[in-house]
């Protein structure tokens, strides 16, 4: 058990300073969470004005940042009231977004053969929903933004992002 009566003077302001210290940090540490509350809010309302004004979601008017030591503390603390009563979640979007022209995947399809008319080879592509092949020859895209690039018998050389993929086309 600790013995109060034992503990020296130096002890006591040594503890009394560590007290000290800690209050006086916890207050300091209070005003600059809220001061940074206050300035991170006014830089957010400022960087929202300048995004794209179809995709805005509607905010509370922006306040001046007072610089007054006592009244940052008032503002600190309507700032975290006004944050508990944004609903940002339940806020809809002003526009919907714009229909797409092109879907953003390319249809489910195969390649099903090679075939040659003269020395005119071309790939045989199969799309899930069409009854027919489509032929696509050297230079011609293949779905996904590939490129023929050569076509032989057995494999197709494909260029895709600047690389050259070859593809088997024996069945294995």
């Amino acid at each position: 058990m600790l013995n109060l009566k034992k503990i020296s003077s130096k002890q006591w302001a040594a503890s009394f300073f560590v007290i000290a210290c800690t209050v006086i940090g916890a207050l300091l540490g209070r005003y600059v969470l809220f001061d940074s509350l206050v300035q991170t809010r006014f830089e957010s309302q400022q960087k929202q004005t300048q995004s794209d004004p179809a995709f805005l979601v509607p905010a509370a008017p922006p306040e001046k940042v007072v610089k007054d030591e006592k009244k940052s503390a008032e503002n600190a603390q309507k700032v975290a009231m006004d944050f508990s009563e944004l609903r940002v979640w339940e806020v809809a979007v002003r526009q919907p977004l714009p229909s797409r022209k092109e879907a953003l995947t390319p249809p489910r399809w195969r390649i099903v053969g090679v075939t040659s008319v003269g020395s005119e080879k071309s790939v045989l592509l199969l799309f899930d929903n069409q009854p027919a092949t489509e032929a696509r020859k050297i230079g011609e895209k293949l779905p996904g933004g590939a490129k023929i690039v050569e076509i032989a018998q057995d494999q197709l050389k494909i260029s895709l992002n600047g690389q050259i993929m070859k593809l088997n086309l024996r069945k294995q």
